[in-house]
């Protein structure tokens, strides 16, 4: 069976993004110049153009033209992984910036999480960046009987789930994941326009059955994606 001409042209505009010979950024061929190279209409070429449009790997701009579309970050469910690795197996670069460290007594949610109804714990904020974008907020508290040298540690070297899972190996995890609509704070330091809303993952890690750590991680649903792959 002969393939649809606007398919063809799809498959072309495709290959060419997959290949990396057009990069992130860069400019298609406008639908005159893809109908003309394939002698197809320009209906057909716009139809090629809109399926590639949903499919979300390209990007019209208003009188501009279409762009090859950064893709969305995105981290599977079914393991964990550290973010910076994430970002650095997307070719990209990895930026931290700690918003605060402090020691406090749980309120009633995180001790029951953590166990922890008679000992301090510690919180950490901190801000991720992908290419100097903000991709992941992570408000992170951690049982401190346990990990008693946590806050010592320098975060923008070592992420905190890198020595965590150093010092106190991971054994379980509980996750949840939710759409919320941020804070006014939240969405300054995720740089969010207005009405955009923010994956809410949460997250508590077990080493030897014991609660280590509760997280909170936000992320901009406009930028990012959670996937899963099971195997049966």
């Amino acid at each position: 069976m002969t393939k649809p001409k606007y398919k063809i042209i799809a498959d072309h505009v495709r290959d060419k993004v997959v290949s990396k010979q057009w990069l992130e950024g860069d400019r298609i061929p406008s639908e005159t110049e893809l109908s003309e190279l394939f002698l197809a209409s320009r209906m057909t070429a716009r139809k090629a153009v809109e399926q590639l449009v949903a499919e979300g790997l390209l990007e019209r701009s208003p009188s501009i033209g279409t762009f090859v579309k950064a893709p969305k970050a995105q981290s599977s469910l079914l393991e964990i992984k550290n973010i910076r690795d994430e970002i650095l197996e997307r070719g990209h670069e990895h930026k931290v910036v700690v918003l605060s460290k402090n020691s406090l007594v749980p309120n009633d949610k995180v001790a029951l999480e953590l166990s922890s109804w008679d000992v301090k714990v510690y919180k950490v904020v901190i801000l991720h960046f992908e290419n100097n974008t903000p991709i992941q907020l992570e408000e992170r508290y951690v049982n401190a009987s346990f990990v008693p040298e946590f806050l010592d540690q320098d975060f923008t070297k070592k992420t905190s789930s890198e020595y965590l899972n150093k010092v106190a190996p991971l054994s379980e995890a509980k996750m949840m994941v939710e759409a919320i609509m941020p804070s006014k704070i939240l969405s300054h330091h995720l740089n969010l326009n207005e009405n955009v809303p923010c994956l809410k993952i949460t997250r508590t890690t077990f080493s030897s059955h014991t609660p280590i750590s509760i997280c909170y991680l936000y992320y901009p649903a406009d930028k990012y994606r959670v996937t899963s792959h099971l195997l049966i």
